[in-house]
């Protein structure tokens, strides 16, 4: 996958987004050695909440949900960012690749933002294509600021993915 694919297929996710989706780019960088790809199969998801003031959302890489500050969860799931990595070369079949998370990211409704930070992934760092394939989670943090209006918020953030 190159980078203008990935950004088709981000665009194609954020069209799609659901309450508090969050839809992640991927960017695969790959030497010539190897052909990485990188398959977005489902999108950071921080489910239904209500800010009595500030605070935060924490959605883990198993889904988990955590709220602290002034937000409390309502019923609803949380779902971590899920891609799959893959290379069909035989020959790598079980190479070691390096996952760059970001700093942190933004959402928006169209007027107000909210900030993302803490990513995390399972495999954490680095994963190994056993077998040729694997699945990539990624997690984040949602901060919402005081007075936070509701709606429907958007957004992407960039993940890079290397060989070794």
């Amino acid at each position: 996958m190159n980078t203008t694919d990935a950004r088709r297929r981000c665009r194609r996710l954020l069209r799609r987004a659901a309450t508090l989706g969050v839809a992640a780019c991927l960017l695969a960088a790959t030497p010539a050695r190897a052909q990485l790809n990188a398959v977005a199969a489902g999108e950071l998801a921080f489910g239904r909440f209500a800010a009595i003031s500030a605070g935060a959302v924490t959605v883990g890489t198993s889904g988990a949900r955590s709220a602290s500050g002034g937000v409390v969860l309502l019923v609803s799931a949380g779902t971590p960012a899920r891609f799959t990595i893959s290379d069909k070369t035989p020959a790598n079949a079980n190479l070691v690749y390096i996952i760059s998370l970001p700093g942190g990211a933004s959402i928006s409704d169209g007027g107000a933002t909210m900030a993302l930070t803490d990513f995390v992934s399972s495999p954490a760092g680095a994963g190994l294509l056993s077998g040729g394939t694997q699945v990539l989670l990624v997690g984040a943090t949602l901060h919402v600021g005081p007075g936070q209006r509701p709606g429907n918020y958007s957004g992407s953030f960039p993940i890079t993915i290397e060989y070794q």
